[in-house]
């Protein structure tokens, strides 16, 4: 096993839990080589430093003062073949159906998402290590639970391992956690549009996607993927 067939996936989430009034729920991964990883965790920590940046990123502390930080960024992620990012948005969270669909469980459709959201980063003959932001107590509960729905899903052996960090110690995370912020952003459509910054980092980022944050795109689609997932009987 060489380090070209090790991969790291680095996970965040937004409005994902039932009943916290949001009606979109986001899931995203970063996905690279360990080779990649190391190489893109430094560079990030440089740019930090070059921007006297110091606070945790987050896509709900966005800073008008930091745009040159996150253009930086934005370039990083795009500009690099070897750095994939995949995000499921989930449309009409309030009128999902759990009792005829997902056996009466939110949770279970959840990991069901999840799949949904790693599963084209998958390959027979590969190791990955994938990173979830720490969330709450059921940790390791929540993590058992997803390399059992991703092993039961796959087709061989998968080698996959799952590790609860948090989002401080993970550059790759806090980069995850403003790119699905910018597709849940751009999804809302009608919320928050009068924070000039975020509107400035999804144009920005749209200006180099070639395309708009609030459409699905083919399933080919590798370096920046986009899955729109709408309830059935619910409206896009």
């Amino acid at each position: 096993m060489t380090d070209q067939n090790i991969y790291k996936i680095f996970c965040d989430e937004s409005c994902h839990l039932e009943h916290d009034g949001a009606d979109i729920m986001v899931l995203g991964a970063l996905h690279c080589t360990a080779e990649k990883t190391t190489a893109l965790t430094k560079h990030i920590k440089w740019l930090r430093h070059q921007h006297n940046y110091k606070p945790e990123l987050k896509w709900s502390k966005l800073n008008k003062h930091q745009w040159p930080l996150y253009k930086d960024l934005i370039d990083l992620v795009v500009d690099d073949q070897e750095v994939n990012f995949k995000a499921t948005v989930v449309l009409n969270k309030q009128s999902l159906d759990h009792q005829q669909y997902n056996a009466g469980s939110h949770s279970n459709f959840y990991y069901k998402m999840f799949y949904y959201t790693l599963r084209d980063f998958l390959k027979s003959g590969n190791t990955y290590r994938i990173y979830l932001d720490y969330m709450d107590t059921l940790g390791s509960e929540k993590t058992k639970k997803l390399c059992d729905v991703l092993q039961n899903e796959t087709y061989w052996q998968l080698s996959a391992t799952t590790t609860i960090v948090q989002s401080y110690e993970a550059q790759l995370i806090q980069l995850c956690d403003l790119l699905i912020g910018a597709v849940s952003w751009r999804s809302r459509n009608d919320i928050e549009h009068s924070s000039p910054i975020k509107r400035q980092f999804v144009e920005y980022l749209e200006s180099k996607l070639h395309r708009s944050l609030a459409c699905s795109t083919p399933p080919w689609e590798e370096q920046f993927n986009i899955f729109r997932f709408v309830p059935r009987g619910g409206k896009c």
